[in-house]
């Protein structure tokens, strides 16, 4: 975990922590997820959604935009990379890896807009796995000469970026109104029982 946190940051690490935690409450369906709520809470979370204030859900769409800026030049580097394929072989490669790493970012974005925690550490580790890949086909760049080095440095900028964003505060705050948001809807239910 420690090196997760170094990875992709402090702020999210603890988030995804507090989101555990709160996780684990709901999962139980005991009264300890009423020890998390207030009534006034519930109360204000049962508002019809037109008449609640409007999140700002700008960050989340930033980071999307950039992680999958980072995996395009990591999956275009890593098949120029790889030895010649058949154009059929070399179009599945890339379109079947590009609609499941889509597929899952695209998960992860509607799970953190519901408050779940899944979706704050989708987001995470898709980040720390590009980072990872970026920084490998970097130092295969780096060893084997190769010209591929300047969209690396992109990707691996992209990912700073979604990086800082995802330890910003707006991020923070847009994952912690909708959690709490599902917490107060699952401790009215809970009360109501």
């Amino acid at each position: 975990m420690q090196f997760l946190s170094w990875l992709i940051g402090r702020n999210i690490t603890e988030l995804l922590q507090q989101g555990r935690e709160i996780d684990q409450a709901i999962a139980r369906q005991d009264d300890s997820i009423l020890a998390r709520s207030t009534s006034e809470l519930e109360r204000y979370f049962k508002q019809p959604a037109e008449s609640l204030p409007r999140q700002n859900g700008f960050p989340v769409a930033i980071v999307l935009m950039l992680l999958l800026i980072a995996f395009a030049f990591d999956l275009l580097t890593f098949l120029h990379a790889l030895p010649p394929l058949s154009p059929q072989i070399h179009a599945l490669s890339f379109f079947v890896t590009s609609i499941v790493v889509i597929g899952a970012i695209l998960t992860a974005s509607y799970l953190l807009a519901r408050g779940h925690t899944a979706g704050v550490a989708g987001l995470a580790y898709v980040c720390a796995m590009l980072f990872i890949s970026t920084v490998l086909l970097l130092s295969y760049s780096v060893v084997t000469g190769s010209h591929s080095g300047l969209w690396l440095l992109l990707a691996l900028a992209a990912l700073v970026g979604a990086r800082w964003i995802l330890n910003g505060q707006a991020f923070i705050l847009f994952a912690i109104y909708c959690r709490t948001q599902r917490l107060a809807s699952v401790a009215r239910q809970r009360r109501m029982k």
